[in-house]
């Protein structure tokens, strides 16, 4: 007896219902692979090469990861022609700039773990994010397990993510706008696993005694030493206060106030520091691939804030900035 084209359709339908079903897994596969993903961004060696675009530029940088008893090291090297370099452990972070024949060293860092976890608990975050299992697939050579995530308002940003199914080192990475199409993207074209990394491999070997070095006061500033408190009037839902630091500038001595809130996997930066009148400020808005930015004047400093979520969001947080008690 031959099947009917009704039939067959129905047929066809049930079968992708049921392998959509087992393809999209439930909140304990997420977390699991989540709880994976921030285990392995500590502990895992490596030394990789990744490429990193947004809007029509495309930038290669090489990766060197070590997790021992001492703590974390990373160095990372840009491969275009300036060679800049950046290495960060977890009492500072050295930047090496060739082109400019300088090195600026920051040597204070915000309390928690480094690199900053991926966060493994989705309770709270299911309130403005829907993740799911999404298939598998190889990305640079290693089979790797995709997770989307969703956001439930118009303030954040999707994800897609890669996990390394072996290792669970987070392997690409894409941002998405409102229309799903992707503003950024992050993907490891070569990966190699080590069981130790060498010390001359976290080491530059660019930095000449024509370097000039820039170096951050070992003791910062403290938030009271402005002279006003600062208040961010307006959050998107879920977003807390992560970090607040107050420090001088090394490279002009400025004092700055950094605020920084996050929902858990979103994250926004909130700059004030005293007005200069020769200062190059950020007045209004701009965007760079997922980083949106806006900046306003409030009496005589300047707020800038930043992050990577839509327009809207760092806008309506910037408009939100005032000075707590102002008369």
């Amino acid at each position: 007896m031959k099947s009917s084209p009704g039939r067959l359709f129905t047929a066809n339908l049930v079968l992708l219902m049921l392998l959509s079903a087992s393809a999209w897994g439930g909140e304990e596969d997420v977390r699991h692979w989540l709880e994976k993903m921030q285990h392995a961004a500590h502990t895992v060696n490596y030394d990789g090469t990744f490429v990193y675009s947004r809007e029509d530029q495309l930038t290669a940088m090489r990766l060197i990861h070590r997790a021992d008893k001492t703590g974390e090291q990373e160095r990372l090297i840009s491969l275009d022609n300036t060679g800049r370099e950046v290495i960060r452990d977890n009492k500072k972070v050295t930047c090496i700039l060739p082109d400019s024949k300088a090195v600026v060293v920051e040597r204070d860092r915000p309390a928690g773990p480094f690199p900053p976890p991926f966060p493994s608990s989705i309770k709270e975050l299911q309130k403005h994010y829907e993740f799911a299992l999404a298939g598998q697939g190889k990305v640079a050579g290693q089979m790797a397990q995709k997770i989307y995530i969703q956001p439930r308002d118009q303030y954040r940003y999707g994800h897609r993510l890669w996990i390394d199914v072996n290792t669970g080192l987070l392997l690409q990475k894409h941002l998405m706008n409102e229309s799903g199409k992707p503003l950024e993207k992050f993907m490891f074209t070569r990966i190699e696993y080590l069981k130790t990394v060498p010390d001359a491999l976290l080491k530059s070997q660019t930095i000449g005694k024509e370097y000039t070095w820039y170096e951050a006061d070992d003791k910062a500033l403290v938030p009271g030493e402005f002279k006003r408190k600062w208040v961010v009037a307006w959050l998107p839902s879920g977003f807390k206060q992560d970090m607040e630091t107050a420090h001088k500038l090394p490279s002009t001595g400025k004092p700055l106030e950094h605020l920084v809130f996050s929902d858990g996997l979103s994250s926004i930066s909130v700059f004030i520091e005293p007005h200069a009148e020769k200062g190059n400020h950020l007045i209004g808005a701009t965007t760079m691939g997922a980083v949106s930015a806006n900046g306003r004047h409030v009496d005589n400093y300047n707020i800038t804030v930043v992050g990577e979520v839509p327009q809207i969001t760092v806008r309506k947080v910037c408009d939100s900035v005032e000075m707590e008690n102002k008369k």
